[in-house]
């Protein structure tokens, strides 16, 4: 069975674009989510089930995909890989500067009618992403944290092991205070609890760990419709069990339910891991068997929908739509006074930042290649 779908040489090594697709359609679901989550506003329950739905992939399929990537990427080097830490860390600290200026644009002009209450959230926001870590941040420390497996030569099995241990331990010194200064300040952004960490690299490096053996084993892969058949029914077994058991145990209070994932997802142990990579097999498994129906001779299908070139498009520039969709939902909070929004006007939010986002994204890719293309024909 193993040798009809595995091959000794390393002969799938194109681009996995059913990772593409998923890194697209829950983009999507980031910005609905963060409508009511950059705004304070209580998330109404279609929103809520959204949600605990998402904890179960959301930001792991970034972080898994990433690992994946790793292993693709023509430029696998220690030093690139440093490379790439630094420049997601620092995005992370550009990006608060962008945020906390969106924060505060709209300020003159609703200053002279703040509630106590908005002018309480306005500096609370404020506060929080000044110092904030996020997936850049995670994903730049992971990426340093590769770069050293890399340079050691570990073996695929290892990245297992490690990936496991990880999700072991982490539960067991997540927030542990260090109480020496500025060492401590940095532990607490690697491992702590704070309100200006929304993500610790600590937790969600079993999923770059899994994502990097998990690449390694699909370059190996000559036959993945046999490869995703037989990952799917062991990750459907996991899936299943893992929704057996949250609703045996909360049984109809869904409220609690939703607490708990919430809690989980930011610091999941290695049980929620598992159960988190069994979801997204399993929704990668299905939208590669959609897209294999409209293959041709075993090479890449190129959508004509427009929705799903959307979602390679989103893929392609992930990181430029993270970055600017939340600043639509902050100029917006700002000119409400920094008031919640009721349920539907979060909707119409998300469909705003959607729109909005999409020109920012397009006129910059726009210009950086008209630029790059001017520069170009001056050198020649």
């Amino acid at each position: 069975m193993m040798n009809k779908i595995f091959s000794k040489e390393e002969i799938n090594n194109g681009r996995q674009r059913e990772f593409d697709y998923l890194k697209g359609i829950f983009m999507l679901i980031i910005y609905l989510i963060h409508a009511f989550q950059a705004t304070l506003s209580p998330q109404d329950s279609v929103t809520g089930w959204i949600y605990m739905f998402a904890t179960m992939s959301g930001a792991a399929i970034f972080i898994f995909v990433m690992g994946i990537g790793t292993v693709y990427s023509r430029n696998a080097t220690p030093a690139e890989f440093v490379k790439s830490g630094i420049r997601m860390t620092v995005y992370q600290y550009l990006n608060n500067m962008l945020y906390v200026a969106a924060l505060l644009i709209p300020y003159p002009f609703v200053s002279g009618n703040l509630s106590e209450s908005g002018t309480e959230n306005l500096w609370f926001l404020v506060k929080i992403y000044i110092q904030y870590t996020n997936i850049f941040f995670i994903t730049g420390i992971i990426y340093l944290v590769l770069a050293l497996l890399k340079k050691l030569g570990v073996k695929t099995v290892w990245y297992v092991i490690i990936g496991a241990a990880v999700g072991i331990i982490a539960p067991f010194v997540y927030g542990t205070p260090v109480d020496v200064p500025v060492i401590g300040y940095l532990i607490k952004l690697l491992i702590g609890d704070a309100d200006f960490v929304s993500f610790t690299p600590l937790y969600f490096l079993s999923y770059a760990l899994f994502g990097v053996a998990f690449g390694r084993a699909l370059r190996h892969v000559k036959d993945k419709i046999k490869f995703y058949r037989m990952l799917t029914a062991s990750a459907a077994a996991v899936v299943v069990v893992w929704w057996t058991l949250a609703f045996v145990k909360y049984g109809s209070d869904l409220s609690e339910m939703q607490a708990v994932f919430s809690v989980a997802y930011t610091s999941p142990n290695l049980w929620h891991v598992a159960a988190s990579l069994a979801h997204i097999i399993i929704f990668a498994a299905i939208v590669f068997f959609i897209e294999e129906r409209r293959r041709k001779d075993g090479g890449l299908y190129e959508p004509k929908n427009p929705f799903a070139k959307q979602l390679l498009y989103y893929s392609r520039h992930i990181s430029k739509y993270y970055a600017l969709h939340i600043t639509v939902y902050f100029v917006a909070y700002g000119l409400n006074g920094y008031r919640s929004f009721q349920s539907y006007q979060c909707w119409l939010l998300a469909l705003l930042s959607i729109l909005v986002t999409e020109l920012m994204v397009r006129g910059y890719n726009y210009l950086s290649e008209k630029i790059t293309k001017t520069a170009l024909k001056r050198t020649q």
